[in-house]
């Protein structure tokens, strides 16, 4: 590599990603009351940082925080470890939380920026300096979720990953070029740090044992197969090493990562065998791929037999990709072409503009180059990008991977357009091309920088202006949680170091919506009934659903809830013609079935097409989350006129079934609408609400809460503002 060479241009290629990464968030995330952190799972990560910091270097593995008995951390270790080490070597035990938060907050640009050297160094080893330099730029600007998980404020372990997943790749394609010690080392250490870093990073190892499957398969130098067989293995050997020194073994995914670094190496004295290998003709590439084939097909039948548990637990894993309601609650979740709740073919286009299409592009352009040269290194790259891409499209959060991925490949793609113009260059500042295009040169040119840079800037820039934070007025809550409420735990718990299996269950919990745990634990210090681990996240949805007394006490009863949250985005809303709100998540996450609160009908209009009617059951207003969000808990009359509407089922041309409104009819109060109801027999008819914030039936009270906290921000339409109400259990 010559670095010393490309020194300059890559400190201006850095200087810039820095630029987008801090310029804009700064102001947003640095505040004058301190560090207001982008995404909700920051919080956590500061949590389990400033505890680490008081206690250092222990770390907490069950946190009394989380949950109302308590929960395993599920998280990997090395992010938090990253960000207390650095605190603590500044501060001391007693560093003061605000340097714990800023030196947090910092993380990830750092890694963000070190992402985009490891990504030079990938396409310096395998391609050469131009691509390598050109892959940096395309890294570092970029939009997408590598840009956004990158900025300053982001705190999570996903800067981490896309780090040292791309610095595992560069280590293991120069290893695989003259596998010396130090080589190796930097594979091995690059694969413990990633495993380290996400618990779920078998995803990275499965990927390394499809390379080397593939060059058992594909490669006709048996030297250079001898070569990857053993840097496939000492890394996986390296790797394994760390994880069972430093990787906590209750981890959720600890078996997992340790069974595929293992197959990893199994793999690998296989196929670095000595002996007659099938890697020069196509009779030996078809006896190797049978010979892995049935390897795979045995240790999956041991693996059943053996360890069902295991076998269970990575199908669970796998099927994660495949959308759900659940998994469709969560946006970063969702899969990228239906991240919007629909099919959309533009989805690409909104989050990475060009270079998710040059990726797929490259991909396919790479393939005479990968069958005709067979090499290690175009191997690794491409399964890479291949898998970077169905992760993405399997949940849209993997783009992270997918960026650096398809950056490195698509820079490739680039170089060969700009020597196909003869475009002069360092190396070769006279290049020989004939012309077979007017204006080819300048065609050339025009086509990267206005395919690969130009699209990038403006949407790179925006996303750096995100705003995304604790809103004032839920900090407000949670400040008045902190300050107004007993203590949960004996005084100073907040940051005690908790023996295993030995901490002190809390008194008293909080019934909150999954999104908010987070700051309940890290702002408020309190205690949820749910976190954004979706822990729990049923029994909150199915006490916000509830609809009687009855149910809903049980509920708050049975998690110790003292203190219930809700806000205004727990009901349904319309906005600017839409329904919104976070009532279908409830809804799904409860178990029951959207029609027992909702329901959308089509109306054909005159002109013979249909549009959309939305409508609330009265069990929808029942809940507590339209009671206690709406009402204050108070009871109420009616405030809308109830309606009576028929409706007849009906399949369209592609199969697909859906009600046809026939009938609606307005009443005067609920009795009206029931005499109605009557005189029209048997049938499809119901009664039916059409305004999600307006009940046509009047409600009780909610008599077991009194309303105690009531925090809102000003807005043009008094009945929308956005608020956040605390409420306390009245026990006898």
């Amino acid at each position: 590599m010559r670095l010393p060479r490309d020194l300059a241009p890559l400190l201006l290629i850095l200087l810039v990603g820095a630029g987008l990464r801090a310029y804009k968030p700064w102001t947003t995330v640095f505040q004058p009351g301190g560090v207001d952190f982008l995404e909700t799972d920051a919080w956590y990560h500061v949590r389990l940082v400033e505890n680490q910091v008081r206690n250092f270097p222990w770390r907490v593995t069950r946190d009394p925080y989380a949950a109302p008995d308590g929960q395993f951390v599920p998280i990997a270790p090395l992010l938090d470890a990253i960000v207390a080490t650095a605190a603590w070597a500044t501060g001391g035990r007693a560093a003061p939380l605000h340097r714990i938060e800023f030196v947090a907050a910092l993380v990830p640009p750092l890694f963000g920026l070190l992402t985009v050297v490891a990504a030079w160094a990938l396409a310096h080893v395998v391609f050469g300096r131009r691509e390598a330099l050109l892959a940096a730029l395309c890294t570092a600007v970029w939009p997408g979720h590598f840009l956004d998980r990158t900025l300053v404020g982001f705190v999570d372990h996903h800067a981490l990953e896309a780090f040292f997943a791309t610095a595992t790749l560069a280590a293991v394609a120069w290893a695989a070029r003259a596998p010396g010690r130090f080589r190796l080392a930097a594979a091995a250490a690059a694969l413990g740090a990633y495993l380290l870093s996400w618990a779920s990073g078998a995803f990275l190892v499965g990927v390394l044992a499809a390379w080397l499957a593939g060059a058992a398969i594909a490669l006709r130098d048996a030297a250079a197969l001898t070569r990857a067989a053993r840097v496939a293995g000492a890394t996986a050997a390296g790797a394994l090493l760390m994880v069972l020194a430093f990787q906590d073994p209750g981890l959720h995914r600890y078996a997992t990562q340790v069974v595929s670094l293992a197959g990893l190496g199994v793999l690998a004295a296989v196929v670095g065998v000595p002996g007659p290998r099938l890697i020069t003709a196509r009779a030996g590439a078809l006896r190797a791929a049978a010979v892995l084939a049935s390897l795979t097909l045995a240790a999956y039948i041991g693996a059943r037999a053996l360890a069902p548990d295991f076998v269970a637990a990575v199908t669970i894993d796998l099927a994660r990709f495949a959308p759900s309601p659940e998994r469709m609650a969560v946006l970063e979740a969702r899969p990228l072409f239906l991240y919007a709740g629909q099919w959309t073919w533009s989805q690409p286009w909104v989050f990475f503009r060009t270079g998710f299409y040059l990726g797929v592009l490259a991909l396919v352009v790479f393939l005479p180059r990968l069958w005709r040269r067979r090499e290690a290194g175009d191997l690794l790259i491409w399964l890479w990008t291949l898998a970077a891409l169905a992760a993405t499209i399997g949940q849209n959060r993997f783009g992270y991977y997918l960026v650096p991925a398809a950056a490195v490949l698509s820079a490739w793609l680039a170089i060969r357009i700009l020597d196909w113009g003869g475009v002069p260059h360092r190396d070769d500042p006279a290049p020989v091309v004939r012309p077979r295009l007017p204006f080819q040169r300048e065609i050339a040119v025009i086509l990267v920088a206005g395919a690969f840079v130009a699209p990038a800037l403006v949407p790179a820039f925006r996303t750096t202006a995100r705003g995304v934070r604790m809103p004032d007025y839920w900090r407000a809550a949670m400040h008045w949680l902190r300050d107004r409420t007993p203590e949960p735990f004996p005084p100073g718990y907040y940051l005690a170091r908790y023996p295993r299996g030995a901490e002190v269950r809390a008194a008293w919990t909080v019934m909150n919506w999954w999104d908010q745990g987070y700051w309940i634990v890290q702002t408020a210090r309190r205690v949820p009934v749910s976190n954004p681990t979706q822990a729990r996240a049923g029994e909150a949805a199915r006490f916000y659903v509830a609809t009687t007394d009855a149910d809903a006490r049980a509920r708050l009863d049975a998690d110790r809830v003292r203190y219930v949250v809700t806000d205004w985005e727990k009901p349904f809303r319309r906005e600017g013609g839409a329904i919104m709100g976070h009532f279908e998540s409830l809804t799904d996450w409860s178990g029951e079935r959207r029609d027992r609160f909702y329901q959308v009908y089509w109306r054909r209009g005159e002109d013979g097409g249909f549009s959309p009617l939305w409508t609330f059951t009265l069990d929808y207003y029942r809940t507590m989350a339209y009671r206690l969000t709406v009402l204050g808990g108070r009871p109420a009359p009616a405030a809308d006129r109830p309606h009576v509407l028929s409706w007849r089922p009906v399949t369209d041309v592609n199969g697909q079934a859906y009600r046809e409104l026939v009938t609606l009819t307005p009443a005067s109060s609920l009795a009206a609408a029931e005499a109605h109801r009557a005189t029209l027999g048997d049938g499809n008819h119901v009664i039916v609400g059409l305004d999600p914030w307006r009940a046509p039936i009047p409600l009780d009270g909610v008599p077991f809460l009194r309303l105690v906290h009531d925090v809102r921000t000003p807005d043009p339409g008094p009945d929308r503002a956005p608020w956040v109400r605390i409420y306390e259990v009245i026990r006898p």
